[in-house]
């Protein structure tokens, strides 16, 4: 201890560590020579601590200062001795650890640290511009020229993305303003590791620094080296993969097309197409493509989404702050300098602009080309492309081999009965290949028959969620199309379908039908043809969303419900217990009681054959019940109805059942009640209490009279009463019926009213009244109607002149059809509603062609059929100038005194969009039609020509003509079927091109035995020819003929068993000329 003036003053401990060597030190002050080898600065500091310590000596012996004066100067010595301790540790600190760096700098750090800062913050900037100047660059090179950076360049880009991962995290100004004793002093310690820190990262942006600027232009960008990526993808089976690949093949190889779309259901194996696609294009040594570029878009994709995955698949890198417009303008030029390249998009769920995104596709610069995958036809549409592939499902056949191979050749070879289940098996998936595969899989190497039992069972029953696989790889798959339907609308709509039964074809009216009385359409404004124009836009969302299937017959439309899409639609019903779907699944009664939840909303039982409905169901949620097409003939139990009283859809139709208990009264919800063709069904109870009856069919039930209660039936909207036995019609109470939409009463027996239908149908007539299906006894009627001019409000109609109350005939909407009735000169004063679509004329012998008044109206005429008129000789005439340039369909038949389709010369245009021609039993017929006809018809698809005993030849040449002379071309033509025309030598005296001709019949016809087609067979016949059926002797008579022919279309013929052929010399054609054996 020391003292000044008595007081004791605790010695520094730093001048006592001063004053001692300290061990461990590389700077020991202890010792001179190891004094001088360190820098002068540190020297000249030691002198400075070791005047302090004789100052304070020097207080000591000072007697005229005052205590406290003493004290107050010891004290700021103390505290610059703190000073000079802090110092002296960081000196020590210097000494020991920082010897590379001068004192100079490190004194720097103590006295102006933020100076050190300000130069790492220039140095730093100069590095982030050098940075951005490299990227600009690379970013011109790859878009420009298409090079891509080096790797010395992607590390050093890499370095410096490091650096300023760690410069951004430090705070340089808080590390310089701390402080000690309290904030008395900075903290000088903390200083000089700060400037260590900082000179340590100024060395680091010099070196990278220095590194940029010795770059040269090669060893800035290479090459890009990959044409694409290879992707894993599995064997394809079968034609229909086949197909659909040529035909993406020569699109992608035709250069005058830029966009393709691929479509189709889940699962149906369009990504497995275009794998293989991709991989056959990058081993392609003709180099159609420079580039191959896949992307898979999300579910969730968007504009921003789609342009980044493009950009990474190109090696594009986008700065943030880029909008859509400048993404899309570096990518449109980034794809635009990669000539002759393919984007493939698999999986699109949503159509985007092209533009937009920034996918240069552009004719005239053939610049690339765009392939998609889509489930939605509506995609592909909204994407404008050019070319569209479908790809169905397998053929049953494929479907069988694809099986084989994942469920193993040698379980199914090795039992009989393993083979047998494993076909139906394979059959119940539809041919769609991913549930083929799923299955195959959980079933492979299974020997236990009662597994594949329980697995055909499940899949009969839909109830296929169980096997293995089912519902997380097939099901879920099929789930997102339905997820991505576009609102609860369409979702309800879809769901309706699984009530019909599988594989059943929906008449697409009826279905709409449905979806109108069940209120699954919402709150559409307007009438029923409003509803109905808003269920055809949901049901085409259906089919372009692969959902549902459709396909047409007899011009009607029809829609079908895949087996896998039905079993998940089901699975998706069970979810909430509201619906029980057991159509068509062969039931003879109805389930039991306890299988009629108290959830249930709706339930199909339709197409079984169910022989009564004795049960009494309680189902108070119940709305909709589908019974049609069961036999039902032992009745229904009276109480069946009594705890059904939601209900508000009832279907009966095609039933045997005699009587309709009085419990249906009680259905006091009930919108439509459908009864049609109910063939024992003659009384019905009284409908006083269906007071929201909106829909009531009887069509084609035996109904001898009108049920009471009729008059109370205000909101009724439909009313169908044709082909009924009603004879008490007249009593309809039309003036109450002021919502009234539709109004069916063909075929009725009796009078209406009391007085002529015309003025019934005047009295009835509203607003509201738009379609309208009614039965004319006579001509005068139906004029009297004409004239009135209320067929102008209707939408639809059909109207039948003449026919008696026993006819029965099949047309569609807005048709007219005549029977018996006079068509003269006389009725030239009327003018017919301009909406006919389809007629038909039977039995009418005064007409020797279409009548004026009738093909005045007809230029939306579709569908005509001529049928025993006997006093016609053509269905059109030059002098009336009628073309019908919308007619599909014409049928011919039992027109004894018919001498052709024409007379004359008639205008361009004439039947230019018939698609189907039947002629039968026209027995003064010579020529189907002129040849300037025949030049017309680009569009027919199908050609029937049959009992015509005096036809020689299908198109008639002209008198200069000579054989060879013409080109007749039928690019459409898909179906020929020529039978029981003896006289028929020649098709056409000239070259007849049919190259899509499918399907060709010739029966009985001897002396047809040179077809022009097979003159000089072209390929696209022998490609499209799958079927040709005749009798052994004719086709001995063609091959013989036709040499060139025989060996390539042997494959199609298939024989048709002529019972003439046993009686001919079977080696000697009708022409006489000798069979060529084969």
């Amino acid at each position: 201890m020391s003292y000044f003036n008595g007081e004791k003053i605790r010695r520094v401990p730093f001048l006592v560590s001063c004053s001692q060597p300290q061990v461990g030190f590389r700077g020991d002050f202890s010792n001179p020579c190891a004094v001088r080898s360190r820098s002068s600065e540190n020297f000249s500091f030691m002198l400075q601590v070791k005047k302090f310590v004789a100052l304070c000596v020097h207080f000591n012996g000072q007697a005229n200062f005052s205590a406290t004066h003493i004290r107050r100067e010891c004290l700021k010595q103390l505290l610059g001795m703190e000073i000079a301790a802090a110092v002296a540790t960081i000196m020590q600190c210097l000494c020991a650890q920082c010897s590379t760096v001068p004192n100079s700098e490190k004194l720097n750090y103590l006295r102006k640290p933020k100076a050190a800062l300000q130069i790492l913050t220039e140095k730093s900037e100069l590095l982030a511009a050098r940075e951005a100047d490299m990227k600009t660059k690379l970013d011109e090179e790859n878009i420009f020229r298409g090079m891509d950076p080096s790797a010395e360049v992607k590390l050093w880009l890499n370095n410096v993305h490091k650096l300023n991962l760690v410069l951004s995290s430090f705070n340089g100004e808080m590390q310089a303003k701390k402080t000690c004793l309290c904030g008395c002093i900075p903290n000088y310690f903390s200083r000089l590791k700060l400037g260590s820190y900082v000179s340590k990262k100024i060395h680091e942006i010099d070196k990278l620094l220095e590194q940029s600027q010795i770059f040269q232009e090669s060893s800035l960008v290479k090459l890009p080296s990959e044409k694409g990526k290879p992707l894993p993808t599995s064997s394809l089976v079968g034609e229909t993969v086949k197909v659909v690949l040529q035909r993406a093949w020569e699109f992608l190889t035709d250069i005058n097309t830029e966009t393709i779309g691929i479509y189709g259901m889940g699962g149906v194996g369009k990504t497995s197409i275009v794998k293989e696609i991709n991989n056959k294009l990058l081993k392609d040594d003709e180099t159609h493509f420079e580039f191959v570029i896949w992307v898979t878009a999300s579910k969730d994709s968007n504009v921003e989404k789609l342009q980044k995955d493009i950009a990474r698949e190109v090696g594009l890198c986008f700065d943030e702050e880029d909008n859509e417009m400048r993404r899309a303008r570096k990518l449109s030029e980034a794809l635009r300098r990669r000539r002759k390249f393919l984007l493939i998009i698999d999986d699109l769920w949503e159509a985007f602009s092209l533009e937009n995104v920034g996918i240069p596709i552009c004719s005239s610069l053939r610049v690339g080309k765009l392939l998609i995958t889509t489930r939605s036809l509506r995609v592909c549409r909204r994407m404008e492309v050019e070319r569209e592939i479908e790809v169905g499902v397998l053929t049953q056949q494929d479907s069988w081999d694809l099986f084989q191979q994942k469920v193993g050749q040698g379980i199914v070879l090795n039992s009989p009965k393993i083979h047998e289940l494993a076909k139906k098996v394979a059959k119940e998936c539809g041919g769609l290949p991913l549930a083929l595969v799923t299955i195959g899989r959980a079933m492979r190497n299974e020997t236990k028959i009662k597994y594949w039992q329980t697995a055909l069972t499940e899949l009969r029953n839909s109830t296929a969620s169980s096997i293995e696989g089912m519902a997380s790889q097939v099901f879920s798959q099929l789930r997102f199309s339905y997820d991505r339907l576009k609102d609860d609308v369409a979702r309800s709509c879809f769901l309706y379908c699984a009530l019909y039964p599988e594989d059943h074809l929906i008449e697409t009216d009826e279905l709409i039908e449905y979806w109108v009385w069940e209120g699954l359409l919402g709150g559409v404004p307007g009438g029923h043809p409003d509803k109905m124009k808003r269920g055809e836009i949901v049901l085409n969302e259906l089919v372009s969303s692969c959902m549902l299937e459709s396909s047409s017959f007899s011009f009607s439309r029809h829609v079908r419900m895949h087996d896998l899409i039905r079993d998940m639609a089901i699975a998706l019903t069970r979810e909430n217990s509201s619906f029980m779907v057991k159509s068509g699944c062969g039931l003879r009664a109805p389930p039991e009681e306890g299988e009629w939840g108290p959830d249930l909303e709706r339930v199909s039982l339709m197409r079984n054959d169910i022989s009564s409905l004795c049960c009494e169901p309680d189902c108070p949620k119940l709305r909709t019940l589908l019974l049609q097409y069961n036999s039902i003939e032992k009745g229904v139990l009276p109480t069946f109805f009594s705890r059904l009283r939601n209900i508000e859809v009832l279907d009966l139709s095609y039933t045997g059942m005699d009587n309709l208990p009085d419990s249906i009264s009680l259905l006091e919800k009930l919108r439509a009640l459908l009864l049609r063709s109910c063939w024992n069904l003659s009384a019905l109870p009284s409908f006083s209490k269906l007071e929201k009856l909106r829909v009531l069919d009887l069509t084609y039930t035996p109904v001898e009279c009108l049920p009471e209660g009729m008059n109370v039936l205000n909101e009724i909207r439909r009313l169908s009463l044709s082909y009924t036995k009603i004879s008490n019609s007249h009593t309809l109470p039309f003036a109450n019926y002021r919502f009234l939409e539709s109004l069916s009463l063909l075929c009725l027996p009796g009078p209406v009213n009391g007085q002529s239908l015309a003025e019934a149908l005047v009295r009835c007539s509203n607003n509201s009244l738009v379609e309208l299906e009614v039965s004319f006894g006579c001509m005068e009627e139906f004029i009297r109607y004409v004239k009135s001019g209320y067929w102008g409000w209707l939408d639809n109609f059909k109207f039948l002149i003449g026919f008696s109350a026993s006819s029965s005939v099949n047309i569609g909407k807005n048709s007219i059809a005549f029977s018996g009735v006079d068509l003269n000169e006389s009725l030239r004063t009327i003018w017919l509603p301009d909406k006919i679509l389809e007629l038909e004329i039977h039995t009418c012998s005064d007409i020797t062609h279409l009548p004026v008044f009738i093909t005045s109206a007809a230029s939306k005429l579709q569908r005509c059929r001529i049928q025993y008129c006997e006093g016609m000789e053509f269905v059109l005439v030059e002098e009336e100038s009628s073309t019908l340039p919308n007619l599909e369909l014409l049928e011919i038949e039992g027109l004894s005194k018919l001498s052709g389709i024409c007379r004359g010369i008639l205008p361009e245009g004439t039947l230019a969009r018939l698609r189907v021609l039947h002629v039968r039993a026209c027995n003064g017929l010579k020529a189907l039609f002129p040849l300037e006809l025949g030049l017309q018809l680009k569009n027919l698809v199908e050609i029937q020509l049959e009992n015509c005993e005096k036809v020689s030849e299908i198109i008639a040449a002209g008198e200069e003509e000579q054989e060879g002379d013409v080109r007749i071309v039928f690019p459409g033509l898909q179906i020929l079927k020529l039978s029981f025309l003896p006289e028929l030598k020649h098709m056409s005296r000239g070259v007849m091109v049919c190259d899509s001709l499918s399907s060709l019949e010739v029966y009985r016809c001897p002396e047809l035995t040179i077809l022009p087609f097979f003159v000089d067979v072209r390929n696209e016949v022998v490609d499209s020819l799958k079927q040709i059926r005749g009798s052994k002797k004719w086709w001995k008579c063609i091959t013989a003929n036709h040499e060139n022919a025989a060996s390539r279309l042997e494959p199609a013929f298939e024989e048709i068993n002529d019972g003439d052929d046993s009686d001919d010399d079977s080696s000697v054609c009708s022409d006489g000329s000798e069979l060529i054996p084969r």
